[in-house]
């Protein structure tokens, strides 16, 4: 398996301070060809997730990783934020080789550094990610217990739908050709088939259990 880019909730979260951390990709998700609102033109895009070392959060009474999210273009063309990135991430610029295609799964359960800024957007405040660079040489990261990839054009990796953060598969609803893909089929199915088993825990959670006798009529 390869993905291979070429030259051409409502939960309140508390905000992490400005500053440098270390993190570990976690997450690649392909979203598939996006139209853009500026021109019109459909790109394909994904995103990249890291998990931040040594920060975690609490919801629903469970503690879990603390992530950041970086969405990108599928391209290594010179001006491109990808291209970029990795090559401050890699410490290194690509070879022309690699220019003609680089696979990305070669960068996941990889550590780097992330610089944050809170910026405010509409009165909120959102934590971005500025910067991404290497790690400082002999620093070691302990690698994650396993990473999550999704290729809209790879079934064996439609696996793992159920680990995709929701605002993230309505990105992949709204990809180019959703409406006539297998991915589509295959997500009504899971989707159909998730809620009847919802319907069906709740159905026997509820089975054979007596109603305290609280006085009331009914």
């Amino acid at each position: 398996m390869e993905f291979i880019a070429k030259s051409e909730g409502n939960t309140s979260v508390p905000k992490l301070e400005n500053g440098v951390y270390t993190a570990i990709s976690s997450m690649l998700i392909d979203i598939g060809g996006q139209k853009s609102p500026i021109d019109n033109n459909v790109r394909r895009k994904f995103m990249m997730v890291w998990n931040i070392v040594g920060e975690f959060i609490e919801i629903n009474n469970e503690q879990l990783p603390r992530v950041m999210s970086k969405e990108y273009t599928l391209s290594l063309n010179e001006k491109s934020n990808l291209r970029k990135d990795l090559q401050a991430w890699r410490g290194q610029a690509f070879t022309e080789e690699e220019l003609n295609g680089f696979d990305l799964l070669t960068v996941m359960n990889k550590p780097c550094q992330l610089q944050i800024i809170n910026e405010e957007k509409n009165g909120k405040t959102y934590n971005n990610i500025s910067a991404i660079m290497a790690m400082p040489k002999g620093m070691k990261v302990d690698p994650l217990d396993e990473v999550v990839i999704f290729i809209t054009n790879n079934p064996e990796t439609w696996i793992n739908w159920e680990k995709i953060p929701k605002w993230i598969k309505d990105k992949i609803k709204k990809m180019e050709g959703y409406d006539n893909s297998e991915l589509k089929q295959y997500v009504e199915d899971y989707e159909k088939a998730e809620k009847e088993n919802s319907a069906d825990i709740n159905s026997k959670n509820t089975e054979g259990v007596i109603a305290p006798d609280d006085g009331l009529p009914f």
